[in-house]
C-alpha cells in the first residue's frame, strides 16, 4: 500500500512493538504487516519491492494491509535472503517521505494517462452498445478513494444508482487481483454504487474468485444483452 496510508506515528509504534530489529523471520510472525517496515527501510517502492521477490505488488499489498495473515515459507525465505534487519527508525522515515512524494507523482501521471487512453477492442464494443442503448454514460472516468484515485473504465448513471463498469482482456492473475483490490476501495469510498466487471469468456472459475469484491460479474458475450443483466432501460423504450 502506499506509505502515505499509514501514518509516521503508527509506523513509530510498530517499529516500537518489534523487541529485536535483526531477525526478519520473527519480525514477520510477529505480525506479517511489518512487512512494510521491511520495505522502507530498504527503500524500495511497492511495485520494486514486488520484483525484487518475484511476486506480485498485490501479495505484498495484502500483507502489508492485514488482508493475508501469515506469509508463505518460499516469499518468506525470499525476504530473509534480502535483507538482514530494520536500520534506525529515522532512516524509515526518511525512505517514507521519499517514496510518497514519488508515488504521488507516478499515480498522478498514470491517472493522467488512463484519462486520455484510446479504447481498448473490448472497451469499444462495450461503449457501442452503450451508446445503442442511449444511456448516461462517461469513459476513463477517476474516483476518489482511500488509496487515492482511481481510474474506471466506464461510469453508468441511474435513477437508482452509478454503475462502474471494468473489462479486461486479460486473464492474468495479477491484473485481476489489482481489480479486486480497487474495486474493494471504490465500494468503502462510494455510495450507491454497482461494480461490474466484464471478462475475456475462457475464464476460468478460479481466476473469476478472484474479483470477490465486484457486485456482477459478466462476460465478453454478455454484452450483446447488457440492458437485461443491469437492468438498463433502452432508449427507444423511454
Amino acid at each position: 500500500m502506499p506509505p502515505n496510508k499509514v501514518g509516521l506515528t503508527e509506523l513509530r509504534k510498530m517499529y516500537d512493538f518489534i523487541p529485536e530489529k535483526t531477525d526478519i523471520k520473527k519480525i514477520l510472525e510477529l505480525n506479517p504487516q511489518n512487512l512494510l517496515l521491511i520495505r522502507l527501510g530498504m527503500g524500495c517502492s511497492l511495485h520494486m519491492f514486488a520484483a525484487l521477490l518475484k511476486t506480485s505488488y498485490v501479495n505484498i499489498s495484502e500483507i502489508e494491509r492485514g488482508k493475508r495473515k501469515s506469509i508463505s515459507s518460499p516469499l518468506m525465505s525470499r525476504i530473509i535472503s534480502k535483507t538482514n534487519g530494520l536500520p534506525f527508525f529515522e532512516k524509515i522515515e526518511e525512505n517514507y517521505k521519499k517514496i510518497t512524494i514519488l508515488s504521488l507523482g507516478g499515480q498522478k501521471q498514470a491517472i493522467k494517462r488512463a484519462e486520455k487512453a484510446d479504447f481498448t477492442k473490448s472497451e469499444k464494443q462495450l461503449a457501442d452498445k452503450l451508446l445503442q442503448l442511449g444511456v448516461d454514460f462517461a469513459s476513463h472516468q477517476t474516483i476518489t478513494t482511500s488509496i487515492g484515485p482511481v481510474n474506471v473504465d466506464f461510469i453508468i448513471k441511474t435513477c437508482r444508482e452509478n454503475i462502474v463498469i471494468e473489462i479486461t482482456e486479460s486473464t492474468r492473475r495479477q491484473k485481476l487481483e489489482s481489480m479486486s483490490y480497487r474495486a474493494l476501495k471504490i465500494k468503502q469510498s462510494v455510495k450507491n454504487i454497482l461494480l461490474v466487471s466484464i471478462l475475456p469468456d475462457h475464464i476460468t472459475e478460479p481466476l473469476k474468485k478472484r474479483l470477490e469484491d465486484f457486485d456482477l460479474i459478466l462476460k465478453f458475450s454478455d454484452i450483446g444483452d447488457l440492458e437485461k443483466k443491469l437492468q438498463l432501460i433502452p432508449k427507444a423504450a423511454v
